[in-house]
């Protein structure tokens, strides 16, 4: 996929539809492809927040160990960004997140996304919202789990 196919992408999601086009192709420059199989682990829980995946086709779980068991956060797919959490908060990953099929994704540099996230309220805002979003879903779920123990 060249730089111009990778902006685009970017672009043509709801998340970037608010950066200025020679910025994404900036992010587009800057990040890397990476190719996933079933079962490969993505991003493991614990380990340094250094940068943030989109996913360009496939999907993945995200799990977080709780007491005794592993407790499925959500399911995403072709659009979504992760491991955005911790690189905002600087804190380790929170979750691991698991491919459920052939994945690619975009590695962004976290110090980018942060500067982008500084440079484009547009972007700022929906990530916010994004971020508000799953934090209800995982709230929901949790009480949900909470109740089988």
């Amino acid at each position: 996929m060249s730089i111009d196919s990778e902006m685009d992408l970017l672009l043509s999601m709801p998340l970037f539809s608010a950066v200025q086009p020679a910025r994404c192709k900036l992010v587009a420059m800057s990040s890397d492809r990476l190719e996933f199989a079933r079962g490969d682990v993505v991003l493991a829980e614990g380990e340094p927040s250094v940068s943030v995946l989109v996913i360009v086709s496939g999907r993945v779980r995200v799990t977080r160990a709780l007491a005794d068991r592993s407790v499925e956060i959500a399911e995403l797919g072709e659009g979504a960004v992760i491991g955005e959490t911790g690189v905002i908060s600087g804190r380790a990953r929170n979750s691991t997140v698991t491919a459920t099929e052939p994945t690619t994704a975009l590695r962004i540099d976290g110090r980018v996304f942060v500067e982008l996230l500084k440079q484009v309220p547009e972007l700022c805002f929906a990530m916010v919202r994004e971020l508000a979003v799953r934090i209800e879903q995982t709230n929901e779920r949790l009480s949900y789990v909470a109740t089988d123990l």
